[in-house]
């Protein structure tokens, strides 16, 4: 939905929609209470979504999502947390699955995890990775780790330490490109999504976690963006080999096959989920229908003897397994047939990259 949309629902009450970890769509009496106007510029990273004429259609997209403070969700106690976890990995037992890693955790989610596996509970095995919030100052990580009193790669098969999680770019309405997007989106010629933190303080950063020993998972939807992460990892495998510790790309949606053999000479992961098979009518919006059909190219980093895990990226996609099961194996989506036929990949190979 749009602000319109909103507003016919909701013409009183600030009402905002959130989309993912990328986007909220807001309604016009919150834009109003939050006092953007069509004359905001866009902030750094982040895009305020306006329709053709330039007025405001209610879209904030990654760091515009800033210019909104939303209340804070209530905390629960302690023992109804760990029942609440407990509960969702029955959940995801149910539909078969017996390993999930956390992509944004935090220390106390690792330690509950710790907790429930010391009780007895815990029934799914996890890894986790962190995020450093506000502390992504390079200066300051040795500041934040002796806080966490938690060690890089520390734990067993059922709670494991997976590494530092970041992110370099957009989602579905702001990967970064090499080549524009397709107009009117982005609101001129020539846009080509975000880019969610600077060059230098990025590749400070990777460097910084390597000579600490702490693997790394960065975020990166578009090609522009997967240059920008391959650098930073080429960079700190001449400071410290990175080879051989399992360093991630997730996501990997738009790659370009000059990269994968730098993909490949470092050994990184590429940890891919099926988006296109819920999302491809707005990702053709976005990017065109080539490149859009071309999103996940798993047949392609299979062929290319790169490292690939398949996963579901829950709760933007849903978490029963058979959903990217079925459509990495047809290509096919929920509302826009098949997309990238070529891409395809059998039933075996499908099973042994969600299971192994």
């Amino acid at each position: 939905p749009y602000r319109e949309d909103l507003d016919k629902a909701a013409p009183d009450n600030p009402v905002v929609v959130v989309r993912g970890g990328h986007e909220y769509v807001l309604n016009s009496a919150a834009l109003k209470h939050w006092k953007i106007t069509d004359n905001t510029p866009d902030p750094d990273g982040g895009l305020i979504g306006r329709d053709e004429a330039g007025h405001l259609n209610g879209e904030l997209v990654d760091r515009a999502k800033n210019l909104v403070r939303l209340p804070g969700s209530v905390r629960l106690d302690y023992e109804a947390e760990i029942q609440m976890l407990a509960d969702e990995h029955r959940l995801l037992n149910k539909v078969g699955l017996t390993s999930i890693r956390y992509a944004s955790g935090s220390p106390d989610q690792y330690r509950m995890l710790l907790d429930m596996k010391q009780r007895g509970i815990l029934t799914i095995r996890t890894s986790i990775l962190f995020r450093l919030g506000g502390s992504i100052d390079p200066t300051r990580l040795d500041e934040t780790f002796n806080e966490w009193g938690i060690r890089s790669d520390e734990g067993d098969e059922w709670v494991r330490v997976a590494g530092i999680k970041l992110g370099v770019d957009g989602g579905f309405e702001g990967g970064w490109m090499r080549e524009p997007y397709q107009a009117p989106w982005g609101g001129e010629e020539g846009f080509r999504g975000l880019q969610t933190v600077s060059k230098e303080r990025y590749v400070m950063l990777v460097r910084a976690l390597n000579e600490r020993g702490w693997r790394v998972a960065t975020h990166a939807v578009g090609d522009a963006a997967i240059d920008l992460v391959l650098e930073a990892y080429e960079t700190a495998h001449r400071d410290s080999p990175i080879v051989g510790k399992r360093w991630v790309i997730e996501h990997a949606f738009v790659s370009q096959s000059d990269q994968l053999p730098r993909m490949k000479a470092l050994e990184l992961q590429l940890s891919v989920q099926g988006h296109l098979y819920v999302a491809a009518p707005s990702l053709r919006k976005y990017w065109g229908m080539e490149r859009a059909d071309g999103v996940t190219p798993i047949r392609t980093y299979v062929d290319s003897g790169l490292d690939v895990s398949l996963g579901t990226d829950s709760p933007v996609v849903p978490y029963p397994a058979m959903w990217a099961l079925y459509h990495f194996i047809t290509r096919n989506t929920i509302s826009a047939g098949v997309a990238g036929s070529e891409q395809r990949i059998g039933r075996e190979e499908a099973l042994r990259l969600s299971s192994l």
